[in-house]
């Protein structure tokens, strides 16, 4: 499976001077370093949320100083490295630099071949910094049951991007189709977060009437309307110091939609009947069935909103467009429903039938679709293994492969598609079970090891071990 490259190094240089700020970029760009400028803290906060490798700030900055700005940065739980840049070095600063969690602190005038090697040196701690926060989070979830199941290259890159966001404190947003597993997609950017010891908490937009929706996300003080007897949080604060999942935004009344926004700009959120700002640090997870650009357009989603959100897209792939990783999620859901106590039944697996069956079906309702389907076919299944006719039972009879302008083709190429879509998923599967095993899973699928290796290079399925 290839791996998408690393994005281009960010720098964002904190610096009210332009021309001393013009001199930073010119010492700090090189190779395909993307340099950004703040004139002042605030600023600089608002672009490092975003996602930056490497802050350089100067210590005097309008407002807040470099040092304030970096406590706001570590109160908000981002762990971008910091350098800041002083004429103004003194050992009481250096040392407040250093309490307030500032890597290094230089001072000016400085020798420009020191100050990049310096740079050098914090880009590759930060990264290094980042990657072994990821690999402490993968190891935290040794054991546990895999949220997002999947071998396919569309899965693969929704993992990168996840990881990737992780990272950062950035809000995202989750695009797809009902059922696509935005919910888990969420979770697991709350999981592979610094935020993962903190609430994860769902508000779901479309579930809650639209008279009461208000009052679940900011809470609401005692008296605020008849029958409020006493004060109730709200869910904005029950996330404090986690994530707060939106799930489907694109549902939120108009005028809700300016409250939320005004709350993403300032964390600051008023309870219905209250007078006092109340703050909190949460993290904001938004998704949507809907396309939100065309919402904007329509007047039914707020731009600014839009605009504030979107910082971070992910895309969930619907199932059809990752045939190959059916069998895997059918054998996931086979052990959960096959196991539990309402439709508990020893089933073994599917025949290979029947998981080109699975594979081949459109599943317009997704993964949580086939999830369903997979505990019907627990409950009609008599046998040890799932076969090709109770999925028959519960899907209908087997579509023909339609091509974009609508013509079905020709069987033999139909089938051929089909039965490559099944191998593939088949191979990706065995190697799964068989931890890469070549030798056990040539004896597990009846094949000899060198034909099993030629199908594996065929579909171009590589795992470390072979």
């Amino acid at each position: 499976m290839r791996v998408p490259q690393r994005e281009r190094a960010r720098i964002l240089i904190v610096e009210d001077d332009p021309v001393q700020a013009e001199a930073l970029s010119a010492v700090l760009a090189a190779g395909e370093r993307e340099i950004l400028v703040a004139a002042d803290g605030e600023t600089g906060l608002s672009l490092a949320r975003a996602g930056v490798e490497l802050i350089v700030a100067d210590y005097m900055l309008p407002g807040m100083n470099g040092v304030q700005m970096v406590r706001r940065l570590r109160e908000e739980k981002l762990a971008t490295p910091v350098l800041i840049v002083s004429g103004e070095a003194t050992v009481a600063v250096a040392v407040e630099a250093m309490k307030a969690g500032v890597l290094d602190f230089v001072q000016k005038p400085f020798d420009v071949d020191f100050f990049r090697v310096r740079v050098a040196q914090a880009l590759e701690l930060g990264r290094t910094a980042q990657e072994l926060e990821v690999l402490r989070r993968k190891l935290q979830r040794r054991g546990k049951p895999e949220l997002i199941v999947g071998v396919s290259p569309a899965i693969a890159q929704v993992r990168y991007l996840i990881e990737s966001v992780a990272r950062t404190d950035v809000d995202v947003a989750l695009y797809g189709e009902t059922g696509t597993g935005k919910e888990l997609a969420a979770r697991e950017v709350h999981e592979y977060s610094q935020r993962a010891g903190g609430s994860f908490v769902v508000v779901d937009c479309a579930a809650i009437p639209e008279l009461l929706l208000e009052n679940e996300l900011f809470g609401h003080e005692a008296g605020a309307y008849t029958g409020a007897d006493r004060k109730a949080a709200g869910l904005l604060a029950e996330a404090d110091g986690g994530t707060v999942f939106i799930d489907e935004i694109g549902d939120m009344p108009l005028p809700l939609q300016s409250k939320l926004l005004r709350f993403l700009q300032t964390k600051e959120f008023r309870r219905v009947g209250g007078s006092r700002q109340t703050r909190v640090d949460v993290r904001v997870v938004a998704a949507t069935n809907r396309e939100l650009e065309t919402e904007v357009a329509r007047g039914r989603f707020r731009q600014d909103l839009f605009y504030r959100i979107n910082v971070f897209p992910i895309r969930l792939p619907p199932l059809r467009d990752r045939r190959e990783d059916v069998p895997l999620l059918a054998h996931h859901f086979l052990r959960g429903v096959a196991s539990g106590k309402d439709v508990g039944r020893p089933i073994e697996g599917f025949t290979p039938e029947a998981l080109a069956a699975l594979a081949a079906h459109d599943w317009p309702g997704n993964v949580r679709q086939l999830e369903n389907v997979v505990r019907r076919l627990v409950v009609m299944t008599e046998g040890p293994r799932i076969g090709v006719s109770e999925c028959h039972a519960v899907l209908g009879e087997p579509t023909a492969t339609v091509s974009p302008a609508g013509t079905i083709e020709p069987f033999h190429q139909a089938r051929a598609e089909v039965l490559a879509r099944f191998e593939r998923a088949y191979l990706g599967s065995l190697l799964q079970a068989t931890g890469d095993n070549v030798a056990e899973a040539a004896r597990r699928a009846g094949l000899d090891r060198k034909n099993l290796w030629l199908k594996l290079k065929r579909h171009g399925i590589a795992r470390a071990r072979l």
